[in-house]
């Protein structure tokens, strides 16, 4: 632990952090080690902070020059997400991109010499999507809900807006969610390739669904992402209810979505 003590503001980040992590467990969306979570703090950062970290400098797995210089905290590899709470140096790090993009450092936690998350690339990309664009976003969140991955099981609900389960499921998914949902075919999971496919189907959304893998949602913070996870997962969970049973699924009119 290179900063022995986080500033009050940072302390309540981690807070926060453990507490979305503990609402993931208790969802079912992270079995074991599954799923990983980054949120950009460098306004948080102070220069003493900065300043007082001699860790060296280790190669980032791809360059993204747009984050140059920020801080963000990521899960550690192979961390459990109901372990944040008991042991957030052990499971989260605190990690700044050097100026060229090319290293990050560590300032905190990853005790035990732990490594990001192996899915690092796509939170760097996404991130980096984020400066690119000046979007307010800050939170990446990565979890595996068993509904949605039971629905892209289904070749004929696989539509890449998720609007027929967004116009059938519940009104509220439809109102939090109008923009829709991309969705991805299936890629190696931690892949670059994986990751510029997730940042294209972003532009414009908050979510996207890996294919028999999970779902990456985005937000303000990282209450925002999981809220739009949770909406996604309760949708997709009602629209098999229907489907299980012999019900198809009412479409809303264009009037009552007229109405929303």
């Amino acid at each position: 632990m290179e900063i022995t003590e986080l500033g009050a503001e940072l302390r309540r980040t981690v807070e926060e952090i453990a507490e979305v992590s503990l609402y993931i467990w208790e969802s079912g969306w992270s079995a074991s080690t599954g799923g990983n979570l980054s949120l950009d703090v460098t306004d948080l950062m102070t220069s003493e902070q900065l300043e007082s970290s001699q860790a060296p400098d280790i190669p980032l797995p791809v360059v993204v020059p747009e984050l140059a210089g920020r801080t963000m905290f990521v899960t550690v590899s192979e961390s459990r997400f109901r372990d944040v709470p008991r042991w957030p140096e052990r499971t989260l790090m605190l990690m700044q991109v050097s100026a060229s993009g090319h290293h990050y450092r560590v300032l905190w936690g990853g005790q035990g010499a732990g490594n990001p998350t192996i899915e690092l690339i796509p939170h760097l990309k996404i991130h980096g999507y984020f400066q690119a664009r000046a979007l307010p976003h800050r939170a990446v969140l990565h979890t595996h809900p068993q509904h949605l991955i039971a629905m892209t099981h289904l070749p004929e609900y696989r539509n890449p807006d998720f609007i027929r389960v967004l116009q059938t499921s519940q009104t509220t998914a439809k109102v939090f969610l109008r923009e829709g949902v991309g969705m991805t075919g299936f890629m190696s999971m931690g892949s670059e390739q994986l990751a510029e496919r997730t940042v294209d189907l972003l532009r414009g959304r908050r979510a996207v669904i890996w294919e028999r893998h999970g779902c990456v949602a985005i937000g303000a913070d990282v209450f925002e992402a999981f809220d739009v996870t949770d909406v996604l997962e309760k949708a997709a969970q009602v629209f098999l209810l229907c489907v299980t049973t012999g019900y198809e699924p009412k479409r809303m009119t264009p009037d009552e979505v007229a109405m929303l």
